[in-house]
């Protein structure tokens, strides 16, 4: 699942940190969440940012993940901003938190020595965080265009097909890593 001794890059790049809270700000000044779903974003983004800086200052040489779904909290957080724009965010970017939150077990699962039942854990971790983009991509375009009747449902369909074959060849990647 990982190459033994490679010297292992950050899970997030420590230049990369003031962005993403610059990221996470403007998400929150320009979207109109409420209270508790700021809280509950900026609780993640915050842990996840914390754990980066951890793992960082941590890791000297180490196991490579097969994925590094902490470098991807950019996008997440572009996906946070977009939300913010629909009329009822609140929802929506509540299920967004489990992406940070998600990200981080990812690491720390893929950190860990090896024990039985890993790769499942991370196969299914990459699954459900991943089918959760596609859930929320999908939503955005259907909510924000206004699409409904027919076109949505189609819509749905090609972002869940799109989504399962994603999930299906990054679990594959998973389960040859584990062979090699």
């Amino acid at each position: 699942m990982t190459m033994e001794g490679t010297r292992a890059a950050p899970p997030l790049p420590l230049w990369m940190l003031p962005f993403v809270l610059a990221l996470l700000a403007l998400s929150l000044v320009v979207g109109r969440f409420g209270l508790a779903t700021r809280v509950a974003a900026a609780a993640s983004t915050c842990s996840a940012v914390g754990y980066g800086i951890w793992a960082a200052r941590r890791r000297r040489t180490a196991v490579r993940p097969v994925a590094n779904l902490l470098a991807l909290l950019p996008g997440h957080l572009l996906i946070l901003f977009g939300l913010g724009i629909l009329p009822r965010p609140d929802l929506l970017a509540l299920v967004w938190c489990a992406l940070p939150a998600g990200s981080v077990f990812y690491d720390v699962v893929c950190a860990c020595s090896s024990f039985r039942g890993r790769t499942s854990i991370l196969s299914g971790l990459y699954g459900i965080l991943w089918l959760v983009v596609f859930f929320l991509l999908e939503r955005l375009i259907v909510e924000g265009k206004g699409i409904t009747g027919h076109a949505a449902i189609v819509t749905a369909v090609a972002f869940g097909a799109i989504g399962v074959l994603f999930v299906v060849t990054g679990t594959m990647r998973h389960l040859r890593a584990v062979k090699e």
